[in-house]
């Protein structure tokens, strides 16, 4: 078949609708399993098709699967505001795509590159695992209480204390397990910010220049950014990150809401990293500010300021590929 081939898939967990495409002519459409041999086995005789799919939980599967060809994705949730359907069927959607696909009226959803895929899933299940941690932690400060032991650190003497505690033997050996795992993922993070030669990597070392950042912080926002230039200027990061307020407008007046929800793991790493930066980051413009303003608009509204300030550095030190420096 020729090179002019076109697929919009619309996948699913086990099974997918293809509709396959050449010179505005469907030559084969129909269902495949999701699996790398049920779409070999559809298009075995298609070199390099343009393959178009919608967002989903699959698409990093999808993405790495099809690596190397021309991949193009929909951004889910504005292709449903352009194709409102009252039959909506496998079938449907899958011309749907192609039919915005043709008409470039597709809305096309950001696919980073395979470093960038990995480093945010290593990130993330880092976080997954800091995140089952504190559940640890917390219930181990909950059967304590009850035991009458007021525990609020677990140092190495208290938590000799707890281990004379048959209920909580078990918990402290799974936290002993959890933090040897999140050590494991940041002996990994390490080496990927140190030794890396992707482009992650290379942000990550310059993000880790700034105060009040280390290798995993910076590792999390370089992944989630992603390449800086898909953003054509500071504000869109901003709305990206979720930094901004809500604007509301009705003729002359205007009022603005709570910030954008964003980007929920680059927000939280932002304002990890906000809070230690305005505090022993002296000599920065950031803390500098949120110190004049904190008491005069609050202290929440000035750190969420602090953070868009240490974007608009962020964002300008990898469009510049430079270290941070004091203003």
């Amino acid at each position: 078949m020729g090179a002019n081939m076109e697929m919009a898939i619309d996948l699913g967990k086990w099974k997918s609708y293809v509709v396959m495409e050449e010179n505005v002519i469907v030559v084969k459409e129909g269902y495949t399993y999701t699996t790398k041999e049920g779409f070999s086995a559809f298009f075995e005789e298609v070199d390099n098709p343009k393959i178009i799919v919608e967002a989903s939980s699959n698409t990093n599967w999808i993405a790495n699967m099809f690596e190397g060809y021309d991949l193009t994705v929909a951004h889910p949730a504005k292709v449903r505001l352009i194709s409102q359907s009252v039959k909506k069927t496998d079938k449907n959607d899958a011309h749907t795509l192609m039919d915005l696909y043709k008409k470039d009226y597709l809305p096309k959803s950001y696919l980073p590159i395979r470093e960038v895929r990995d480093a945010r899933d290593l990130c993330r299940d880092r976080a997954l695992a800091v995140r089952q941690r504190v559940a640890i932690v917390n219930k181990i400060k909950y059967h304590a209480f009850c035991l009458g032991i007021d525990v609020k650190r677990l140092g190495k003497k208290n938590r000799k204390i707890l281990g004379n505690e048959p209920k909580l033997e078990l918990l402290l050996r799974q936290l002993d397990e959890t933090d040897a795992t999140i050590g494991e993922y940041d002996k990994r993070i390490h080496d990927i910010v140190q030794n890396g030669k992707s482009l992650v990597s290379h942000y990550a070392r310059l993000i880790d220049t700034i105060p009040g950042f280390g290798p995993c912080a910076s590792l999390i926002i370089a992944a989630e950014i992603g390449d800086i230039n898909r953003f054509h200027d500071e504000f869109r990061l901003f709305s990206f990150a979720g930094v901004v307020p809500r604007t509301h407008q009705s003729g002359d007046n205007e009022w603005k809401g709570h910030i954008v929800k964003g980007n929920t793991f680059l927000k939280s790493v932002l304002l990890q990293c906000a809070n230690i930066h305005t505090r022993f980051g002296k000599s920065s413009i950031v803390t500098y500010w949120y110190e004049e303003n904190r008491d005069r608009i609050g202290r929440k509204k000035a750190k969420i300021a602090s953070m868009k300030r240490l974007l608009r550095i962020i964002y300008w030190m990898l469009k510049r590929d430079e270290e941070y420096h004091d203003q």
